[in-house]
């Protein structure tokens, strides 16, 4: 008897194990498409990718896999522009069994194999495929639109322009040459700008992790520009009561002695690696904001997320060659500079503050509209 009934259940999971274990699951999604994200993370967590045959098909970027999907729907007669993404395509004996529209769908089908074949229309929480094409070309540069400008801010940091004139400032006492005080400050920059651009690529990997929700998640990092925005309007007003968004000052004797002791022009670069470290707590704010902007949209930093990262940091760094070549050439001092930075310190906190703001109630606005 109890054979019998182990032989059961076991052919029980067999059938089960068949309905849900289809010939082929195609998988379309599109870069930049929370909701796709959301069940891409779905994915990850239950090693769903692991245990099914899907191959995935990216349509925004790949214009022939926008294509294949329009062929393989032209099978069921079922038209473009009534379909969304993410969409889930269950192929067996070669054939469309089921479609699956939605994080909603999908997620339900792998955990209870239900809403098979449900071609729910959840208006307004995915991406139409109709406009995918409009998206594809939009959603790079209305990032972009957002990227620039807060890279500009944090660049204009009193940070980096004190750590950049004190390192023109040794190097030209010690070396007495123009040649090696400019590719010194370039080698600088350059270190600078591989550090966080490496950074900015850790920290990305470390959000894409988040299982939250993509609404509760673009809160929290609106949250976070808002508080620093806040925390650098007050340092216009109130400069360094409570904290200051700067370099804390009991890292700046350190912090000095490290580029005081700098040996041009090789060993600027080592400094900059180093320096980087100390310039996160003035810095890191508004790049963390886009970090957790840009993982909210897709948790996976392809080439194009990649150029993202590097336009930013080079952006970061512009100030710091600006300066470089400024000292260099002879056109300023590092005396003039330095008094125009401490003449302006507050007022640069002062738009950093209002560029944040501005970024961080953006940010959740664009979860309801």
């Amino acid at each position: 008897m109890l054979k019998k009934l182990s032989l059961l259940l076991l052919g029980g999971i067999y059938l089960l194990g068949g309905f849900l274990s289809a010939d082929e699951y195609h998988y379309f999604y599109g870069e930049g498409c929370s909701y796709c994200a959301k069940t891409q993370r779905y994915f990850e967590d239950h090693h769903i990718e692991d245990t099914y045959k899907i191959t995935k098909y990216e349509i925004r970027n790949h214009p022939e896999n926008l294509q294949i999907l329009q062929d393989k729907l032209a099978q069921i007669n079922l038209p473009i522009t009534e379909t969304k993404i993410p969409l889930m395509l269950v192929e067996k004996e070669d054939k469309i069994q089921t479609s699956l529209i939605g994080p909603a769908e999908i997620i339900n089908y792998f955990e209870k194999g239900e809403g098979v074949g449900e071609a729910t229309n959840q208006t307004g929480t995915q991406s139409s495929l109709a406009d995918s094409d409009k998206n594809s070309e939009q959603s790079p540069w209305k990032f972009i639109g957002i990227l620039i400008p807060t890279a500009l801010g944090d660049s204009i940091n009193p940070c980096a322009f004190a750590v950049m004139l004190l390192l023109l400032s040794t190097i030209l006492s010690k070396s007495k040459s123009r040649k090696r005080t400019i590719f010194s400050g370039v080698l600088f920059s350059l270190a600078i700008f591989l550090s966080y651009f490496l950074m900015g690529i850790g920290v990305f990997k470390l959000l894409a992790t988040s299982t939250a929700e993509t609404s509760i998640f673009k809160w929290i990092i609106g949250v976070i520009g808002i508080l620093i925005g806040l925390a650098n309007i007050k340092d216009y007003f109130w400069y360094g009561k409570v904290f200051l968004m700067e370099v804390p000052r009991q890292w700046r004797p350190t912090m000095m002695k490290l580029i005081q002791g700098v040996l041009p022009p090789i060993g600027a670069f080592g400094i900059g690696i180093l320096v980087s470290l100390f310039l996160l707590p003035c810095s890191s704010g508004p790049y963390i904001v886009i970090l957790g902007l840009l993982s909210a949209q897709s948790n996976e930093l392809n080439l194009l997320g990649m150029g993202y990262l590097a336009l930013y940091n080079f952006i970061f760094i512009l100030p710091m060659l600006a300066i470089t070549f400024l000292v260099g050439t002879g056109k300023s001092s590092v005396e003039k500079l330095a008094k125009l930075k401490n003449k302006n310190t507050k007022l640069i906190h002062l738009g950093v503050g209002i560029l944040m703001l501005i970024l961080g109630m953006y940010i959740i606005s664009s979860i309801y509209f």
